[in-house]
């Protein structure tokens, strides 16, 4: 698959596309890139026009200045599509991926073929403690507070013991070192930028709450999928209370697998996104 590049937002937009057909993307979490869909795009090649697309920070893509929100996100996704003249897109996304692809079809209200959502972010809830969550959030009032709290992640992110937890927090119980997407990720925790981009993104995090996005707003026709052993966004805690928000009728869940399911379990995931698109077809 060749990578290309796109200006969207006075940013250059790192993008795969590969196939022919109906268009689908594929959106990846916070943190990631484009190669976590590597096995849904070689196999939905065969019949759909697939992109994959690093979100700005990540991957190849230009690094925005300040917060990568939600709607910088949904932002690019809708000029991408426009751009690229991209008519009924399938629309697939894994953690912030999937709060983008909700968000983009909510506020647009443009026809979309399918929705799939993996491991929506849960925004605010990712810090298991309130007293946590109100402190992130008391941070954006003060330009001085923010910078050295950002220090402060920065040197948490990269200095100390939580550096040994990424990448294996993204996969389940049999993450394999040796995998290229491992491996791909230990190569970004090199790069000043990347991790500059996951700060950014930590601070960024209250505007993927879920029920902001919802509030007020008929959900759309929707398959939700959770990881039973993601250690990022919780099936039993963040699983449970998004499934209510969205009012889900269409829910499954990937067994032996973690935040990066589409990865670990390739056939069961391309297997629950074909079986959903025969569904709604």
């Amino acid at each position: 698959m060749t990578e290309h590049k796109i200006k969207i937002a006075e940013l250059n937009i790192n993008y795969v596309a590969t196939g022919s057909g109906d268009p689908m993307l594929f959106l990846h979490n916070g943190g990631g890139f484009w190669y976590s869909w590597e096995h849904q795009l070689k196999h939905f090649a065969a019949n759909y026009q697939v992109f994959g697309i690093d979100w700005p920070g990540f991957g190849e893509s230009d690094s925005p200045e300040g917060m990568i929100s939600l709607q910088l996100l949904t932002d690019v996704l809708s000029e991408f599509i426009e751009k690229l003249n991209l008519v009924n897109p399938i629309l697939v996304g894994n953690c912030i991926g999937a709060s983008a692809a909700l968000n983009y079809t909510i506020q647009q209200k443009k026809s979309i073929r399918a929705l799939i959502l993996f491991n929506p972010c849960p925004g605010s809830l990712i810090f298991p403690f309130k007293p946590l969550r109100t402190l992130i959030a008391s941070v954006h009032k003060s330009e001085k507070r923010k910078k050295s709290m950002q220090s402060f992640f920065r040197f948490l992110f990269t200095k100390t013991f939580v550096k040994s937890q990424f990448p294996k927090v993204l996969f389940g119980k049999k993450n394999d070192p040796a995998t290229p997407l491992y491996k791909r990720y230990l190569e970004k925790l090199k790069d000043e930028r990347h991790t500059q981009s996951r700060v950014n993104l930590f601070f960024s995090v209250h505007t993927f709450n879920m029920d902001i996005i919802t509030q007020n707003f008929e959900i759309p026709e929707h398959l939700l999928v959770w990881s039973n052993d993601n250690k990022v966004t919780l099936i039993n805690r963040h699983g449970r209370v998004h499934r209510k928000l969205l009012g889900t009728t269409n829910y499954e869940i990937v067994e032996d697998a973690g935040h990066l399911c589409m990865y670990e379990r390739p056939e069961k995931v391309n297997q629950i996104i074909e079986n959903y698109l025969l569904k709604s077809s």
